[in-house]
């Protein structure tokens, strides 16, 4: 400051080295750390999954320790990462005073499915028993609690079918039983849980038991293949079971069609044709056109109308021979990719003889001719008989006429074919020998008796 030089002090020198010499150090350290995270970051994002599996079991349900009473678990093996090696199941050892069943079955195949143990004890109380299962240098386990009291408490227990098949974009059902144990009576809550999450829904129907008794159905919707553990789960109070349901689920195939007939056969006479139909069904979202054709052997033709149907329909398929026999006619259908066919079999008969003309008499039926006939006769009869009532009218006339055949003025008689009578008349004939008739009340003096 004043023109004369600063000297420094030896220790002012050794702190300036030493922290020269930390800096060095730290910066060397940090380019050791980003060198390190560099080489980290290629290896991390290059690792493979590792292929496992896992071992599942579910709680049995308590029982009485009578010895005998068993309690049940089931054992769930599931694949991780695309394992399909055969997983062996074992649960030795086993805790004191617990006899169990044999694992069934003792190996799981693909790494995938479902096995059961079942334990029974004499002696109260709780026991754990471990699941191993054991793949090549793999090893999972999983530990069941089985509960053994002197009485039966109240408890419940849930069963259902262990698998259900179906294909993608179905539907498939299954009943889950909840039975009701020791005096159960208590409300039972039902929920379901689906692993791989996606896939597959699953809906349950009713889903809480109010007695803790009674049944529920499962529905399983599935969009996309593969294997799926559905867990179902029945809680009430402290109660809980479990069971678990294994869904496989495969491909439904392309869309496609189906073809059937009507009638698979048709019956017609030589000369005379036959109609039946030819139905055609889409399955799996089919929405195609389907194109149709009918081969018929020698001796009989067919047709179809229409040759062509829109995904769904019907056409009509018409037969005509004169030759009889049995006929077996192929109809060809053909959508997209899928070709199928249908046989509709067809028999001719002999064409049956006319039926014979009726009789006719003059043109008319018989009846009407004999009816006009009975007319006729009894026309003619009566006529007759009229003629004959007439003519012996007429008869009498003429007979009463010739009765008199001439009278005289002079004595007032007339003369008869018999003879000469005298009569009282109310007039006198005209003339010598004029021609008349008596009147009704001439008088007819009666002759004399001759003498005896």
């Amino acid at each position: 400051m004043f023109g004369k030089s600063v000297s420094r002090s030896p220790t002012d020198s050794k702190v300036l080295l030493l922290l020269f010499v930390l800096s060095l150090a730290a910066s060397q350290l940090a380019v050791e750390q980003d060198t390190e995270s560099d080489r980290a970051t290629p290896w991390t994002l290059s690792s493979v999954p590792i292929p496992d599996f896992t071992v599942g079991a579910t709680q049995p349900s308590i029982v009485s320790a009578d010895g005998t009473t068993h309690a049940t678990s089931i054992i769930l093996v599931s694949p991780l990462n695309g394992f399909a090696g055969t997983v062996v199941l074992s649960d030795l050892p086993l805790p004191t005073d617990l006899l169990c069943t044999a694992i069934h079955p003792a190996a799981i195949p693909n790494s995938s499915g479902e096995a059961t143990v079942s334990c029974s004890s004499s002696v109260p109380g709780a026991c754990d028993v471990t699941i191993f299962g054991t793949s090549g240098g793999i090893r999972q386990n999983a530990t069941a609690t089985f509960t053994f009291t002197t009485s039966a408490a109240p408890d419940f227990t849930i069963a259902a079918v262990s698998s259900v098949s179906l294909t993608a974009d179905n539907t498939a059902t299954s009943n889950v039983t909840v039975t009701p144990q020791g005096g159960f009576q208590s409300e039972v809550n039902l929920t379901a849980t689906v692993y791989p999450s996606t896939g597959l829904s699953v809906s349950l129907i009713p889903r809480r038991l109010v007695l803790g008794s009674g049944t529920t159905t499962a529905s399983f919707s599935a969009s996309a293949p593969g294997d799926y553990t559905v867990t179902i789960i029945g809680i009430s109070k402290s109660h809980s079971h479990t069971i678990t349901i294994v869904v496989a689920v495969t491909l439904a195939g392309p869309p496609d069609f189906e073809i059937s007939t009507f009638s698979g056969s048709i019956n017609i006479e030589a000369g005379n044709p036959g109609m039946t139909r030819i139905i055609v069904t889409p399955s799996i979202g089919f929405a195609g056109a389907v194109t149709l054709a009918v081969a018929a052997p020698a001796g009989i033709s067919c047709s179809l109308s229409p040759t062509s149907i829109q995904s769904s329909g019907t056409s009509t398929l018409t037969c005509n021979s004169g030759r009889p026999g049995e006929y077996t006619i192929t109809i060809k259908a053909t959508g997209g990719t899928s070709t199928h066919t249908a046989t509709v079999n067809v028999h001719v008969a002999t064409l049956s003889s006319a039926a014979p003309a009726p009789s006719t008499i003059l043109g008319l039926a018989p009846v009407f001719f004999y009816v006009i006939i009975a007319g006729i006769i009894a026309v003619v009869v009566a006529g007759a008989v009229l003629f004959l009532r007439l003519r012996g009218s007429l008869a009498d006339v003429h007979k009463e006429r010739a009765i008199f055949s001439r009278c005289t003025s002079s004595d007032q008689s007339c003369e008869h074919a018999s003879g000469r009578r005298s009569v009282q008349t109310s007039s006198a004939c005209t003339g010598p020998r004029a021609w008349g008739i008596m009147p009704r009340r001439a008088s007819y003096p009666s002759r004399p008796s001759p003498p005896s």
